[in-house]
């Protein structure tokens, strides 16, 4: 045999068995990876420091939260908030439509969206817009949560919101909330100033078309605080009678109004596009949108027992 021919051949067997053995070990031999475990992202806002510094301060005597509500007089303005924290998509419309009326606004976020959605968050404070604690799911009837429940779910939120924004919000909604003496001081001891109280309220999507809104835009009084909805409150089973330990604080006599819905035919507008028609409207009616920091401010005087009125009427 030629030996250049044998010396070949030895050589390609050589390399064949080269490749065997690199794909045994590869696919064959290699043991195949544990699955990573799970992680749950919503720890990283357990916030229990912050939830027993908060429970310490509550029984320490915390006073509540001011309220902000609607202006008083005949002010041409309004302020605008949202509720709920968008996908970031509708999140950027809205933006642009807000810096193209020149409009400041606050988004009240979930605690446990924000964690999700960190993008989100930075996109809308790097817009210059506020951002609010809306409870960490967006409770409604926030009033009616035992106090350590309430905590937690403004704890947890400040503590997420926190880590996202290198800073915790000062002000809290909650959707279909009544203010009541507790909450507020609970609000307050969870490390927000304000807690702020709508006096109109808009479910996005409701719209089809810009005189829609035009006429919706037409029954908001002057000096009101639109909320305007993006998610679906979430529900909680009632407390017990026994811990529902508190009278309402704010609104005794309700100025919430709901305007009537849309009637025209079509599929419903977008969110932004709503936005932009309502602001547009806002505008030809010569009423401004200002800050929500702009509007009254009421700190809530707890009323005296009867028993104290019974005393004072005897002097």
């Amino acid at each position: 045999m030629n030996y250049r021919k044998l010396g070949l051949f030895a050589i390609l067997v050589l390399l064949c068995t080269c490749g065997g053995l690199i794909l045994l070990r590869d696919y064959v031999a290699k043991p195949t990876a544990a699955p990573l475990p799970y992680v749950d992202r919503d720890d990283v806002c357990s916030a229990a420091e912050e939830i027993a510094g908060a429970e310490a301060r509550l029984a320490a005597g915390e006073p509540p939260a001011e309220v902000i509500t609607r202006s008083s007089g005949d002010v041409r303005q309004v302020a605008v908030v949202f509720d709920g924290l968008p996908e970031r998509p509708l999140a950027s419309r809205l933006l642009e439509v807000l810096q193209r009326h020149h409009v400041p606004a606050v988004f009240f976020v979930e605690g446990q969206n924000a964690v999700h959605q960190p993008e989100t968050i930075r996109l809308i404070r790097a817009a210059g817009q506020e951002i609010g604690n809306y409870t960490y799911v967006g409770i409604r009837g926030a009033e009616k949560l035992p106090t350590k429940r309430l905590l937690a779910e403004l704890c947890r939120t400040q503590h997420c919101l926190g880590i996202q924004m290198q800073e915790v919000p000062c002000l809290f909604r909650a959707p279909h909330t009544v203010y009541t003496d507790s909450l507020l001081r609970a609000v307050h001891a969870a490390g927000l100033t304000y807690a702020v109280k709508e006096t109109v309220r808009h479910t996005a999507g409701t719209f089809r078309e810009e005189r829609d809104a035009a006429a919706f835009a037409a029954t908001v009084p002057a000096g009101s605080i639109l909320a305007i909805g993006l998610s679906q409150p979430v529900d909680v089973k009632e407390a017990s009678s026994a811990e529902i330990e508190e009278r309402p604080a704010v609104d005794k006599k309700p100025t919430l109004k709901d305007p009537p819905s849309a009637q025209s035919a079509g599929p419903p507008a977008d969110a932004a596009d709503e936005l932009d028609w309502m602001l547009t409207a806002f505008e030809a009616a010569g009423i401004e949108v200002r800050s929500i920091h702009a509007f009254r401010k009421i700190r809530y005087v707890s009323e005296p027992s009867p028993v104290a009125e019974a005393g004072r009427g005897g002097v």
